[in-house]
């Protein structure tokens, strides 16, 4: 029998002491192979997972470009709630070794791309506050990243 693949999101994995973030960072990695890249790690505030190597993966985040946040009392219905705001990731995103160095990594859609000249590693070059400039982000790495991207409230 074919195993079905599934996706798993566990919510709360951020925001306690930083060993229980890193743990869960940890089951990123143990379970990779298992979820075939499909496990998510959210909070309020962000979300992150693994991205693959060797293959292009993509990411297609809600939010990117600009953020343009106009106000009017138009967006407000009768009982004070905004009418217009949606929740998602993006467009403040992050691409972060862990575990070991990644030699090479391409990416396209980012305010700031990444053209597989310079490794990424900690001590040297971390692609953190990033910003997704395009609906679709490509990463094809060496090794596998974490991609980090911010959960936000926009205007519709």
């Amino acid at each position: 029998k074919e195993e079905e693949e599934m996706s798993v999101y566990i919510y709360g994995a951020f925001g306690g002491r930083f060993d229980q973030e890193m743990a869960s960072i940890q089951a990123l990695y143990k379970w990779q192979t298992h979820f075939h890249n499909k496990i998510f790690l959210y909070n309020d505030e962000t979300c992150a997972f693994i991205l693959a190597q060797s293959i292009r993966n993509e990411i297609r985040l809600p939010f990117y470009g600009d953020d343009h946040d106009n106000h009017n009392e138009q967006d407000v219905d009768d009982k004070g709630k905004d009418k217009g705001l949606v929740h998602g990731e993006g467009p403040t995103c992050g691409l972060i070794p862990i575990g070991c160095k990644c030699d090479f990594v391409q990416t396209t859609g980012l305010k700031w791309n990444l053209h597989g000249d310079v490794p990424l590693e900690f001590g040297g070059l971390v692609s953190t506050s990033n910003h997704a400039s395009e609906e679709c982000i490509t990463v094809i790495c060496s090794e596998p990243l974490i991609f980090t991207a911010e959960i936000s409230t926009r205007r519709i």
